[in-house]
């Protein structure tokens, strides 16, 4: 290695708006910013990794601080340039928020923006990374990026723009940069392999582009890597997937061969060595669920442009898929069976023998042809997960009649007269418990008179089986106030002075749930006072003695009438029996 040696990522990072490759539209604006001269104090890039925010970024101070600018083609020679370029400029700042992104850093830069430009014309501060600084040093910046000193400009770059404060966002120009399609780095990479006389095939280029997730950097660094294999021989696809940690398309393409064969042997053999040759079970799964994918998408589609797009498909590879004549339904089915496993190869300790079985279960992967007495196989085409859909022709008939002679229960069950339907109701609530007897006992139990209201009238009480109450809510809200402090402790109390071994259940329920349409009588919890006069007179305890139950019933009513309001007592009346909306 040469001691100047560079990186192709960096020896080709782009020096002016001509070489930044798929952002027009942020070319475009920068550029009519400069030539209007319209600069703003505060500029925001946002995009996936690779796609030039830094590169524009140090292009756009160029621009301005050049010796002959502002201008669109920045000269690369003054000393503002190549401080530029080799980052070690005065006038133009790069800071690193992951590594300084405390308050103590933010009151350091508010302290440098204070300085007046050396050189050129602006003093600039490129944050990378932004989103990585604290919220209290972001709180620290806001003035200053609101109302930044005279020829001072910021200009922050983030991978990820929703963790940036709102406050910041808006007070920049924010510009989104998009990924770079896999045309434009196809034609970059051939350009610099040819400058760098790099021996490598189109499909090569293409299967490096396809795996970089639009990102230009990533795939001049994977060039980088492969370029010093390419100076004595040419530099393969079948190379690069290897070192992508691929699977070799033609082998996966035999394995699928082996599997739609149902040969569990060769299939087995196929897989044994893809891992003698270093491919773990997981990679593998991984690869072959990709690879079904897109053999999916061949036999769906005759455009093999829309195909190239999508998938890292070749001509030569469509070609081979459509040659095979798979058919796409068990295609679907074997998809869906290595998914179902492949969860099991990413959590077991022995990801090789789910990996074999999964093949061993795609192999005896079938579609029975459709006639007399055989089943009909029917898929659900979604995008998530096939779901297959088995009917059997010989019971179609008699579901038909099943579904009808329920259709005709219902619409009877329905004329019945209101009588009749009472007295289903009551049969069916006289199961093992007495439901009336029991939830009346419950609610009068209540200590608290809101409460025992609430849960008479607005709970509905769905069913009571198996020592469990369950009690029904037409919405969420209903549900929060029943477990609130100042109603359900009401209802454990009196579910314990009744029935201690009974449990309770709150559901949500629509207007035509099933409920139990039982309506408790209330009867009103009367506070215990001592008595005025402790010794009775002969005359009461005659009256007692007397006639003891209506003595009891004027006692509660004086009772009624001295401890609570007539606007209470007007509530119980409403509320005794009653169901409240």
């Amino acid at each position: 290695m040469e001691e100047n040696y560079l990186p192709l990522f960096r020896k080709y990072r782009p020096q002016s708006f001509q070489d930044i490759i798929g952002q027009e539209n942020l070319v475009k604006a920068l550029s009519n910013a400069i030539e209007l001269n319209r600069i703003a104090n505060a500029y925001l890039f946002c995009g996936p990794r690779g796609t030039g925010k830094t590169s524009s970024a140090r292009i756009f101070a160029k621009s301005l601080n050049c010796e002959h600018g502002p201008t669109l083609t920045p000269c690369q020679k003054c000393a503002s340039c190549v401080d530029i370029t080799n980052a070690t400029g005065l006038d133009v700042i790069e800071i690193d928020a992951a590594s300084n992104r405390g308050i103590q850093d933010a009151k350091e830069l508010i302290s440098q923006v204070q300085y007046a430009p050396i050189n050129g014309k602006y003093k600039i501060f490129i944050i990378d990374e932004v989103h990585m600084l604290s919220n209290d040093a972001f709180n620290a910046l806001l003035k200053t990026f609101e109302e930044p000193p005279k020829n001072v400009i910021f200009i922050l770059a983030t991978t990820e723009p929703h963790k940036v404060l709102e406050t910041i966002v808006s007070r920049c120009q924010r510009f989104d940069l998009r990924r770079i399609t896999t045309e434009d780095i196809i034609k970059r990479l051939r350009q610099i392999s040819d400058i760098e006389n790099i021996k490598i095939t189109d499909e090569a280029l293409f299967t490096i582009a396809k795996n970089v997730s639009g990102g230009l950097r990533d795939s001049l660094a994977l060039l980088d890597q492969v370029s010093i294999l390419g100076v004595k021989e040419e530099i393969t696809k079948e190379l690069i997937e290897d070192l992508l940690g691929k699977v070799n398309f033609d082998v996966l393409l035999k394995l699928l061969k082996n599997i739609n064969d149902g040969n569990i042997e060769l299939s087995l053999y196929n897989v044994d060595e893809i891992y003698t040759k270093g491919n773990e079970p997981r990679n593998l799964a991984e690869n072959f669920i990709e690879f079904l994918r897109n053999v999916v998408l061949v036999l769906n589609s005759q455009d093999n442009n829309s195909i190239t797009k999508f998938t890292t498909l070749i001509n030569e590879d469509i070609e081979k898929i459509r040659n095979s004549n798979f058919n796409k339904d068990k295609i679907l089915k074997i998809l869906n069976t290595t998914i179902e496993y492949y969860k099991e190869i990413k959590i077991s300790t022995n990801p090789y023998l789910w990996m074999e079985l999964s093949v061993i279960a795609a192999c005896k992967t079938e579609l029975k042809e459709t006639s007399n007495n055989l089943t009909k196989i029917s898929f659900d085409n979604s995008i998530s997960k096939p779901k297959p859909q088995i009917i059997l022709e010989s019971s179609i008939n008699k579901i038909e009649i099943e579904e009808k002679k329920q259709e005709i229960n219902e619409i009877k069950e329905e004329e019945k007269p209101t009588e009749n339907n009472e007295k289903e109701t009551q049969t069916e609530n006289s199961n093992k418990y007495n439901e009336t007897e029991i939830w009346t006992n419950i609610i009068n139990a209540v200590p608290s008179l809101p409460a025992k209201a609430f849960y008479s009238g607005v709970a509905k009480l769905v069913k009571i089986e198996n020592k469990k109450i369950t009690l029904g809510f037409l919405n969420e809200n209903l549900i929060t106030q029943a477990k609130s402090d100042s109603k359900l402790p009401q209802l454990k109390t009196a579910i314990e002075n009744t029935y201690k071994d009974f449990e309770y259940e709150f559901i949500k329920i629509d207007a035509n749930s099933k409920t139990l349409d039982i309506k408790p009588k209330i009867t009103p919890n009367i506070p215990k006072r001592p008595p005025e006069n402790p010794i009775n007179s002969p005359s009461k305890q005659t009256e007692n003695s007397e006639n003891p139950i209506n003595q009891e019933e004027q006692k509660t009513n004086e009772n009624e009438k001295k401890y609570y309001s007539p606007k209470v007592q007007e509530m119980i009346e409403q509320f005794s029996g009653k169901i409240i909306d």
